[in-house]
């Protein structure tokens, strides 16, 4: 049948949420009944095709359930009609690391080539929004083609554009108008979807000004095909055929498209629900610290220090885990309560995973050291100084990825933090505004914020108290207590009258030799329907912000782009740091932040406590993004905890000392207590690999088919070089698919590495 410019290509699919709603075993339960269905029809039909949603974890989840099943499938894998892959898991792109990122699309790959090749577009049906650098990411594992839907600008009004990373990577990215289900009732009742089937083809014919066949997506959550679409779609008057997404999307040309540079969080055609960077943030401190547990902690320091490979399995059940719960309805927090317990739960043994591989390296090496000592270690790429609390606080300073003890290491600072004024100093830093607690309502649900009608916001304290704890000269340190009367609850209208009475107490700290003022902030949350930020005072007048995350340093302007209904809040999150007007956060975990007032100030989310999944009647969102689930933890009732840091930079944009101070706060040098049987001197400093250049950020370092693989990412918009240094011989480049792309120059352990701006780079060091 030959295809005309009116033809359509059914591409039947299932979009499967691994948990959200209802949590994971109840979802596989459904999952296991739809593909015993569909594959059991596939292998009687050769007409049909199945794209299972672009990830692996869907087959997976299935083949545990039913091994027996393995060879059908991998058979329908390889002879093309079923498409699976390249993901692991659909994730939450804002919410994990860049890392995190890289490691799902070669699990992903890894397994569905195993089953027979995987569908290699980047298929990101749902993310809510899109990440500067995923077209980078996707270019380095040989994928030149993508699909998305939220996020896309309101100037896009074809079906392909070119997405440009900052980079200047590109991959060819194709828009589903309507989203991955724009034809999903098209062949609910056969007696009507003809005339469906019309108003389909017309609807997306708008969308193709060049003509040719348009793509319709049959499928949604949860959704089997129905079982005489083979028959239907033969028996259409209009010309049409089914296909996997990889059977029509063949065309990676770039020619003559529209080009979208950086990431995408636009409002103007679909929902990206932002409140859920703030939702459950105890589920966001909880990833952060796994995350960082073992990229930065285990694999690194495993790799270095421990090369036998017993630690291997291990590592890998804890990236697992960290790619199961980066999912878009799990690192979220927008699915039930449930869900949210089971999602921390492996979040958990995550960090526990990389706990006991960084256990089992650093016991090792405290094997040769006095057990009146201790050994510190530092995660980072670079010789640096940091505090360690051996009892009285110690500053030391530590080889580059290596190993010292606190006789060997123990240091003068140059830089002594001292008290002057009621706040912690050094010569370094100098933050006196310590800011203010604003507490306001909020009837939103997990995906989206909204205040009351009539919102009370409380900002002032009843009482303020301010006690010097240490005054220097390794640490200084000031706590600050206010005590608030919070309002109790709110409903749409208005917050209630009641009140209880909140202590928030902060302690600001700072480090001899360091650049930062440390804050830690805390508070026993009684209160339901609020959300509670930190708005900090900038030293000069704002008009845009820049938030370190995945690989990049988005640029981002004082408003979004709205139009779909739902109120474009300019909120947005950080990873490692947030600067705007010459103030810059750092951080431990993803955190939402808004500039404010005027581009004044700056406000952090320390806390939102909503009562439900998703209302029907959102304030700011005219569509339900869910069921009406209530989820009384997510009013995250008791005890909350919050880490940051404050420093001040020069110029218009941060520079690499942000970037650096980043890597100080987010990575701190840990001490562990020696296990020397015998009395010994303390064992020499011992150096890992070295890594310097002006914005240069250590994304992991790993042993990979017997070497050293490094990864490294220049984030500053200009040229940079890596240096490093270590213990090889030989270096080359790779992709991130771990390919070799080329030799570099490696002589006496050391090699340069010319860096594009923004350019994510790998390396093997044999």
């Amino acid at each position: 049948m030959r295809l005309n410019d009116e033809a359509l290509v059914v591409v039947p699919h299932t979009h499967w949420d691994r948990e959200w709603y209802l949590p994971f075993q109840r979802f596989r339960l459904k999952l296991v009944g739809l593909l015993d269905d569909v594959l059991d029809r596939m292998d009687r039909d050769p007409r049909l095709r199945f794209t299972l949603d672009g990830q692996m974890a869907a087959v997976d989840d299935y083949l545990e359930i039913r091994p027996e099943r393995a060879e059908l499938v991998a058979r329908l894998v390889r002879d093309g009609r079923l498409a699976v892959g390249p993901w692991q898991i659909l994730m939450d792109e804002f919410l994990c690391s860049g890392e995190t990122i890289v490691r799902n699309l070669e699990l992903g790959l890894r397994r569905a080539d195993a089953l027979g090749g995987a569908m290699r577009i980047g298929y990101l049906p749902d993310m809510f929004g899109h990440i500067a650098q995923m077209p980078q990411i996707l270019a380095g594992f040989g994928i030149d083609r993508a699909c998305v839907w939220r996020g896309v600008p309101e100037r896009i009004t074809t079906h392909a554009f070119a997405w440009q990373a900052p980079d200047g990577s590109r991959v060819r990215t194709e828009y589903l108008p309507g989203g991955y289900g724009n034809a999903v009732h098209m062949f609910d009742d056969e007696g009507l979807h003809e005339d469906r089937a019309e108003d389909v083809a017309a609807w997306l014919r708008q969308w193709r000004p060049e003509g040719g066949p348009s793509l319709a997506m049959y499928g949604s959550d949860h959704t089997a095909p129905a079982a005489d679409l083979a028959e239907q779609v033969e028996n259409a008057s209009m010309p049409m055929r089914l296909a996997t997404l990889g059977e029509f999307l063949t065309d990676a040309s770039l020619d003559g498209l529209p080009v979208v540079e950086g990431e995408m969080r636009s409002h103007a055609r679909a929902n990206i629900l932002p409140g859920v960077f703030s939702v459950r943030i105890p589920l966001k401190a909880a990833m952060g610290a796994a995350e960082r547990r073992v990229t930065r902690y285990a694999e690194p320091l495993a790799a270095l220090w421990l090369p036998d490979g017993s630690a291997d399995r291990f590592l890998e059940l804890a990236w697992r885990k960290l790619i199961e719960v980066s999912c878009h309805d799990s690192v979220t927090g927008c699915g039930s309560d449930a869900t949210a317990q089971q999602v921390a739960a492996r979040m958990a043994e995550a960090e526990q995973l990389g706990h006991a591989v960084f256990d089992l390296v650093t016991g090792r090496l405290a094997a040769s050291v006095d057990r009146g000592d201790h050994l510190v270690v530092n995660p980072s790429p670079v010789r640096r100084r940091g505090v360690v609390r051996v009892g009285e606080p110690v500053l030391v300073e530590v080889p580059a990825l290596g190993c010292a003890t606190v006789r060997s290491a123990s240091v003068q600072p140059r830089h002594p933090a001292r008290i002057e004024d009621d706040r912690p100093v050094n010569d370094l830093t100098g933050i006196r505004d310590l800011g203010r607690i604003v507490d306001g309502g909020d009837t939103g649900d997990t995906y989206n914020y909204a205040p009351p009608k009539s919102d009370v916001l409380v900002d002032e304290p009843e009482t303020e108290h301010v006690q010097v704890r240490e005054d220097g000269p390794v640490v200084a340190s000031v706590a600050l207590d206010r005590e608030y009367a919070w309002p109790l609850e709110a409903d749409a209208d208005a917050r209630s009258t009641a009140t209880a009475r909140v202590a928030v107490h902060t302690l600001a700290e700072v480090h001899a030799d360091e650049p930062f003022t440390r804050m830690t902030i805390a508070f026993d949350n009684p209160c339901r329907d609020h959300r509670v930020r930190l708005h900090l005072p900038l030293p000069r007048r704002a008009d845009r912000s820049f938030g370190e995350g995945q690989f990049a340093v988005a640029e981002r302007g004082l408003t979004g782009e709205g139009g779909h209904g739902e109120f474009p809040i300019p909120t947005f999150s950080a990873h490692a740091f947030v600067a705007a007007g010459g103030l810059a956060v750092l951080l431990r975990h993803v955190t939402e932040y808004e500039v404010v007032n005027d581009g004044t100030e700056l406000a952090l989310t320390l806390l939102r406590s909503v009562e439900m999944l998703s209302r029907d009647d959102n304030g700011l969102r005219e569509e339900p993004a869910g069921p009406q689930v209530f989820t009384p933890d997510a009013q995250c009732l008791g005890r909350q905890v919050v880490e940051l840091a404050l420093m001040r930079y020069d110029g218009d944009r941060p520079g690499p000392e942000v970037i650096a101070a980043a890597e100080l706060f987010g990575h701190e040098v840990k001490a562990v207590r020696g296990t020397a049987r015998e009395e010994a001197p303390p064992p020499e400093p011992r150096t890992g690999v070295r890594v310097s250049g002006d914005g240069v950020v250590l994304s992991s370092l790993r042993r990979r088919d017997g070497m050293l693989e490094l990864r490294v990412v220049n984030e500053l918009p200009e040229p940079s070089e890596a240096v490093v240094t270590g213990d090889f011989t030989s270096a080359t480049r790779r992709d991130l698919a771990g390919r070799p792309t080329g030799p570099l120059e490696a002589s006496t352990g050391r090699c340069a590495l010319p860096l594009r701006p923004w350019e994510i780079a790998t390396i093997a060091l044999g």
